[in-house]
């Protein structure tokens, strides 16, 4: 179970959550946040494009290694810290 949950879930999660369809839905759930914002089970980083820009600042809880991996790279382009 350790390599499935640790290596497998992740990826599997950020493609199948990661469609345009599911991205739109993302959309409408964080509309109306702003300031800071605690995301907790962050994953691969898949709300961080579709933050409004009054968000200035996200505190992300995850403890997936693979799932911060494969959020660094959405983390490096956005504006909010």
């Amino acid at each position: 179970m350790g390599v499935y949950r640790e290596q497998v879930v992740p990826r599997v999660i950020d493609r199948v959550c990661g469609t345009k369809e599911v991205q739109v839905m993302r959309a409408k759930t964080v509309q109306g946040l702003a300031g800071t914002v605690v995301e907790i089970g962050f994953g691969s980083g898949l709300n961080v494009p579709v933050y409004p820009e009054e968000i200035t600042t996200v505190f992300a809880v995850e403890p997936a290694a693979v799932a911060t991996k494969l959020a660094q790279q959405r983390i490096a382009v956005s504006p909010v810290r």
